[in-house]
């Protein structure tokens, strides 16, 4: 069960609920990175659509937002018997993912605050 992270109101969202709001990910998006992170290993394509239960070709376009914005790795399969596209295998590499999410979390909670500065001056001139 994902961890649960409950505000100061009493709402209650999930770790994935989080990262989709902070990364501007799809459903589809947060599914293929749940996957990859629950392996604990490398997984192929293959892999992901038979546990998703999808096509290969519905999962590249979440697998490539993930790759550009840094949550997942990939690596190129060396296979020598087929031509044509390589293959590959993500993964999610934990301690550099944490130390991202930390960052980026930070990052936007400084932002907020300057930008409550500007919108409440008042906050401001006490400090």
């Amino acid at each position: 069960m994902a961890e649960r992270i409950k505000f100061p109101d009493g709402r209650e969202v999930d770790i994935h609920e989080v990262m989709a709001f902070l990364y501007g990910l799809s459903k589809s998006d947060v599914e293929v990175l749940h996957v990859i992170m629950s392996k604990k290993g490398k997984i192929s394509t293959d892999e992901l659509a038979e546990t998703l239960k999808v096509t290969k070709a519905s999962i590249s376009k979440s697998i490539n937002n993930l790759i550009y914005k840094g949550l997942i790795m990939r690596d190129k399969i060396e296979e020598d018997k087929k031509k044509g596209r390589p293959g590959y295998v993500y993964w999610v590499d934990n301690e550099y993912l944490y130390k991202k999410i930390a960052e980026d979390l930070e990052a936007l909670v400084s932002k907020v605050k300057e930008n409550l500065k500007e919108h409440l001056p008042v906050i401001a001139e006490a400090q």
